[in-house]
């Protein structure tokens, strides 16, 4: 009969796409992880996974049972947490991780929780959305707030409403510009700063490929990974423009912020877990006002 340490197993296997990386998760040998994988399969009478040379790819028995295993274990957590908050009348470690490119708009969704949540001892860690996915994975964080991942499989995804896209343009450049919504070829020419992150594909990619079909002359002078610094160097004189989401730039009297028109929905914030933590840290669908 399928116990909760079986479940786990399962469920980490599933979330990690190998029994090795699995196994290093769990801090256990691969020969007994994968033993108690094929005794679940034997017990459930189907094959959980597609084997493939890459990944281990959950099959439809595998899907059902790592949605129901996962809403269990997350209960379970809750349950046990709330439990031992009780017995120890301690503060509660959680770990959250908050992307550069979201910083401010982060910074009011996680004080709003940590209001709502007395009993948090937050650890927070500063960095960019794929390191930050993951550390998720690796259960190194138990959350993290980052722009909205490519694959979504293995996490307990909440979004957020889109942030506007807006160009940034330092003063002495702004005034060559139209007092109205921007395209992208009114950027033709100018020293353009995109934000882009070290690893993996994200927005960078998207909005260069515009960029290229639109505009004339495409001039990106630097790339740099956090929205903060962007704008620290327009502060200290830098004449450039920067493509930025709207919730990070502020007011200043050395840019002025312009709206541009956009076909895609490019910067999503959202907060995620694995799934089997879903309930334990952020607990009922309206978790903010």
């Amino acid at each position: 009969m399928m116990d909760l340490k079986r479940m786990r197993y399962f469920c980490t296997i599933a979330e990690q796409g190998s029994i090795s990386k699995a196994a290093k998760v769990l801090n256990i040998a691969q020969p007994p992880l994968g033993k108690r994988l094929h005794e679940l399969e034997e017990e459930i009478g189907s094959p959980l996974f597609i084997r493939t040379t890459k990944q281990m790819v959950l099959t439809e028995a595998g899907r059902f049972l790592y949605r129901k295993s996962s809403e269990i274990l997350s209960q379970v957590n809750s349950v046990t947490r709330q439990a031992v908050d009780i017995a120890s009348q301690k503060k509660r470690t959680v770990r959250i991780g908050v992307s550069y490119l979201y910083l401010r708009y982060f910074n009011t969704v996680f004080l709003e929780l940590y209001r709502k949540n007395p009993d948090w001892d937050p650890n927070l860690l500063v960095s960019e959305s794929t390191y930050l996915e993951e550390l998720v994975m690796n259960k190194a964080l138990d959350m993290a707030m980052i722009q909205t991942p490519a694959d979504i499989r293995s996490f307990y995804v909440r979004e957020f409403e889109p942030i506007k896209l807006v160009a940034v343009v330092s003063t002495e450049l702004a005034e060559n510009l139209p007092d109205r919504t921007l395209t992208f070829a009114d950027l033709s020419g100018f020293p353009l700063i995109m934000l882009h992150r070290m690893g993996g594909e994200g927005t960078y990619e998207v909005l260069l490929n515009r960029l290229y079909e639109e505009v004339k002359d495409v001039n990106v002078i630097m790339k740099v990974s956090e929205p903060r610094l962007v704008i620290e160097m327009f502060r200290d004189g830098l004449a450039g423009a920067a493509l930025m989401p709207e919730s990070e730039v502020g007011e200043s009297k050395h840019f002025r912020a312009f709206k541009i028109e956009q076909k895609e929905k490019l910067f999503r914030p959202a907060i995620i877990t694995l799934h089997t933590e879903k309930d334990s840290f952020l607990p009922g669908e309206r978790f903010l006002s």
